[in-house]
């Protein structure tokens, strides 16, 4: 049964194809070729074909891959740019969705069985395994992964990749663990890659689940957000328009995908996030969440202080919202540190080690030394940009500080702005941040794409902004 239905599951150009359609169909001006609505549904597409077939470069060498890596580049630059101009200009002001109620209804459920059974029939690639390991290992040893020197280090599986992700994505893990009741090992057992006899690793369903259930509760605060700032009808038509988009179906390869429902981090982080954003009415609880999104994998952190300035030139829940987050960054912290084993200080290095200079440093082991990416394939840009400005830890990168600028340049443009304005800003940084992250440049669309659907249809009623709270309004 699993065979056959995975003959039914799109290839990338079948993702791409599928997208397009179902958003014409949904939003699409049928009227009128040339209209704002088109170009903006256009817009959305611009960076997918040069995904659709990116993991092949693999097999014939990086050497040939800087124009592609720079077309990826500056497309994710422009994304930046149109949400920036969104959250001065808005969004576009009349989205009708071409099918009555019944009908978005219908079409939202073929969605979602597509993408239900894209999760289940499709290996997970490489973030999902090494979550779910790493989760496993936590298990069996009582130890965070950062602490676990059979997860880290050259001899470790993926390099070290098992150890690299944040502590609530673990911990989503560990639920699915149980409820499979998937076989313990000693806590002295040896993962490696490759040797599957002598560990006995989780099923690939743990990460399938897991990433599914991200996935619907994503799906869940869109619908939320969109709701309430522009109605049920087009809260349907946004939904679809992001599960049916080719970079949730997948887009890479035939036989590798580079993004979509195959990988949870490109799906958990923005899931919560959409959470944390459809709970801006209430403060504490928003941030609380963004904290945990963030402890599911660290990027979300960049958007308190936008977040924060929104609420400070509003005058509003900034203190709650402040708290929710202290109380969810230090619970999170508190557990690296417990699991830990070791002083703060030195929990804190082994956190740093497993994350941020996994993901960033220039080793020959760390992604900061990828040849699949922008920077890898332009090493004399890197050598300027991406290079350190002293010492050795990446947060002293020209491009990392550049975007830490933003982030605070985001608080002070947040002055005034309406929630679907927020969303732009918000999906400015979504964007922005892969231009300093190194590996796969460009490639984590889902990461920015709700955002900016919100900030595109969020207006379409668009209410006068009276500065009162999200709650106080039905159109907000």
């Amino acid at each position: 049964m699993r065979d056959l239905i995975s003959l039914l599951i799109p290839n990338p150009p079948g993702a791409l194809g599928i997208g397009i359609l179902i958003a014409v169909l949904v939003l699409g001006d049928l009227t009128t070729l040339r209209s704002p609505r088109n170009l903006a549904i256009a817009g959305l597409f611009l960076i997918a074909p040069g995904l659709l077939s990116i993991r092949e470069l693999g097999r014939a060498g990086y050497g040939s891959a800087a124009p592609l890596f720079t077309m990826l580049f500056v497309c994710t630059a422009f994304y930046a740019v149109w949400c920036f101009v969104l959250s001065r200009r808005g969004g576009i002001s009349q989205w009708r969705p071409n099918l009555s109620r019944a009908g978005l209804q219908a079409l939202l459920a073929c969605v979602l069985a597509l993408d239900v059974a894209i999760v289940l029939t499709r290996h997970p690639d490489d973030a999902g395994n090494y979550t779910s390991l790493g989760a496993k290992r936590w298990i069996e040893t009582g130890t965070i992964p950062y602490a676990d020197p059979k997860l880290k280090g050259p001899e470790a599986p993926g390099w070290g990749a098992a150890a690299t992700y944040g502590p609530v994505l673990y911990l989503s893990h560990m639920p699915f663990q149980v409820l499979l009741r998937v076989p313990a090992n000693p806590p002295d057992a040896t993962p490696k890659d490759g040797v599957p006899a002598s560990y006995r690793r989780p099923a690939t369903l743990v990460t399938q689940l897991a990433c599914l259930s991200f996935f619907l509760a994503g799906l869940a605060g869109l619908f939320l957000v969109v709701r309430r700032l522009a109605g049920v009808d087009v809260a349907l038509a946004a939904v679809i328009l992001y599960a049916a988009s080719p970079y949730v179906i997948g887009l890479g390869g035939n036989r590798f995908m580079i993004g979509g429902l195959g990988y949870i981090s490109h799906i958990a982080p923005v899931a919560v996030l959409l959470l944390a954003f459809a709970a801006l009415h209430r403060p504490l609880v928003s941030g609380l969440l963004l904290a945990c999104a963030a402890g599911v994998l660290f990027w979300p952190a960049f958007l308190f202080p936008l977040w924060f300035g929104w609420r400070a030139w509003r005058r509003e829940g900034m203190w709650p919202f402040a708290a929710g987050f202290a109380v969810g960054g230090l619970v999170i912290a508190a557990l690296v540190v417990y699991y830990s084993h070791a002083p703060a200080g030195d929990a804190l290095r082994l956190f740093m080690e497993s994350t941020l200079e996994h993901q960033e440093g220039g080793s020959p082991l760390e992604y900061g030394a990828s040849r699949f990416s922008f920077w890898g394939t332009h090493p004399a840009l890197a050598a300027v940009f991406q290079r350190p400005l002293f010492g050795s830890t990446s947060l002293f990168k020209p491009m990392f500080l550049a975007f830490a600028a933003l982030c605070l340049a985001a608080a002070w443009w947040a002055r005034g702005r309406t929630v679907p304005q927020l969303a732009a800003l918000t999906a400015m940084l979504a964007a922005a941040i892969q231009l300093w992250k190194t590996h796969a440049t460009g490639s984590y669309v889902e990461w920015y794409l709700p955002f900016l659907i919100i900030a595109l249809v969020g207006a379409s009623r668009h209410p006068a902004d009276t500065g009162h709270s999200p709650a106080s309004s039905p159109g907000r």
